[in-house]
C-alpha cells in the first residue's frame, strides 16, 4: 500500500495560491483591494514586479536592505515581497525567514506572477520540490481576465490562453466597463478554454476573498480540502461524462460506485501523467481506497502531481470514486478504458 500524506498534515502546511491574469487584466487592483480585506490579514504576497502595486500608503514599516527579496509590511498584518531570480529559491527565503522570525509569521501566500507567466511551472514548483512540498501546500490558481480586452487577448496571446486554462477559478474584471454582449463572449470564450472553472465577476477590483479562495486557505474551522469543494460545486457527475471543445481542451469525468484497488489506480494514473504531458493540464479527484475509512485526494498539474492526502472519512454521503480530467487533445476513449480495466476482475 502507498504512503498518504494524513490530512492533519496537510492542513499543517502554510496554503498558497497563485493569482495570474494576463498583462492589464485588473490583477494589481484585485490583489489591492484584497490585501485591504480584514479577511486576508496575515498574507504574504510574492509579487513579481515590486514597483508594479502601489502599496506606499498602507507601509509601516520597510526592509532596509537592498537584495533580493525586499519586504514591506502593510498595517493590516500583510508583507509584501519583490521576488528575484530563482522562484523556489525566493519562496524559500521568505519561508525560512518567517520560520526564523525574521518577518512575521504569516498565515497564507499569494504567489503573483508576471502578466506573460505560464502559471504551470510555478505550480510545478511548489509541488516537486522536495523542500517547499514538505511545508507549502498550493490551493488555488486565480486568473483574472478582462471583460472589456480579453476575448482579443485569447485570440492572440498563447499565454492568455495558457493561464485560463490552468485556473481553478477564473475572475472577470472590469465588468463595469464592458458591454453586456463581450461579457457574455468572453464567458464562452473562457469556458471553452477551461469548462470547469467556475467564473466569478469583480466589479470595479472588489472582490470578496471568500468568494474567490478555498475555505480551507481561509483558515476556516473544519473546512473540507480545495479538490473537495471544487468537485462539489460541478454538476452532479455521471460515468463517462465530458464535455468538448473546438479548442481541443476537454473534460472527462470519471466514476465509479467501487473503490479501484489503490496500486492500480496508481499505476495507470502514472501512465495518465507521464503519456499525456502537458496536454493533461489538471486532475483532481477523490478516489476511494479498499480498507480505508475515507478517500485520498489526488490532483495534479500536467505530470506533476500533488502527494495524495488520505481524508480521515468521507465528506459527504457521495461515496464513489470520481476523477476529473482537463485535457487538451488527449483522446477521452483509451482513458475510459483504461479506468473501466481498473474494476474488471484480474
Amino acid at each position: 500500500m502507498a504512503r498518504f500524506v494524513p490530512d492533519a498534515a496537510e492542513q499543517a502546511r502554510l496554503p498558497v495560491a497563485i493569482l495570474g491574469g494576463f498583462l492589464g487584466s485588473g490583477k494589481t487592483t484585485l490583489l489591492n483591494a484584497l490585501l485591504r480585506h480584514p479577511a486576508m490579514a496575515d498574507t504574504a504576497v510574492a509579487i513579481n514586479e515590486f514597483g508594479e502595486v502601489p502599496i506606499d500608503q498602507h507601509l509601516v514599516e520597510a526592509d532596509s536592505g537592498t537584495g533580493p527579496d525586499r519586504t514591506v509590511t502593510m498595517a493590516n498584518g500583510c508583507l509584501c515581497c519583490d521576488l528575484s531570480g530563482d522562484l523556489e529559491g525566493a519562496v524559500m527565503r521568505i519561508f525560512s525567514r518567517r520560520e526564523a522570525g525574521t518577518l512575521p509569521r504569516f498565515a497564507r501566500l499569494i504567489v503573483e506572477p508576471s502578466g506573460l507567466a505560464d502559471p504551470s511551472p510555478i505550480a510545478q514548483a511548489l509541488l516537486r520540490n522536495p523542500i517547499l512540498s514538505r511545508v507549502l501546500r498550493l490551493d488555488a490558481i486565480l486568473v483574472t481576465a478582462d471583460a472589456v480586452l480579453g476575448r482579443g487577448q485569447l485570440a492572440r496571446h498563447p499565454e492568455a490562453r495558457a493561464q485560463a486554462s490552468l485556473a481553478d477559478r477564473l475572475l472577470l474584471t472590469k465588468t463595469d466597463l464592458a458591454e453586456p454582449a463581450e461579457e457574455a463572449a468572453l464567458r464562452e470564450a473562457l469556458s471553452g478554454l477551461n469548462p470547469l472553472a467556475p467564473l466569478t465577476r469583480c466589479r470595479r477590483g472588489e472582490a470578496d476573498p471568500a468568494a474567490l479562495f478555498p475555505a480551507r486557505f481561509l483558515g476556516l474551522p473544519g473546512a473540507p480540502p480545495p479538490v473537495v469543494e471544487w468537485l462539489a460545486g460541478l454538476p452532479a457527475p455521471a460515468p463517462h461524462r465530458h464535455h468538448a471543445h473546438s479548442q481541443g481542451i476537454a473534460s472527462l469525468s470519471l466514476v465509479s460506485d467501487a473503490p479501484p484497488p489503490w496500486e492500480g489506480f496508481e499505476a495507470w494514473f502514472r501512465r495518465v501523467r507521464i503519456e499525456g504531458g502537458e496536454r493533461l493540464l489538471r486532475a483532481k479527484g477523490l478516489i476511494g481506497v479498499p480498507g480505508r475509512p475515507g478517500p485520498v485526494v489526488v490532483q495534479a498539474v500536467q505530470h506533476v502531481l500533488h502527494p495524495p492526502v488520505a481524508l480521515p472519512s468521507w465528506p459527504a454521503d457521495d461515496r464513489r470514486s470520481r476523477l476529473v480530467l482537463i485535457t487538451d487533445g488527449i483522446p477521452h476513449a483509451p482513458l475510459r478504458a483504461g479506468w473501466d480495466a481498473l474494476f474488471q476482475p484480474a
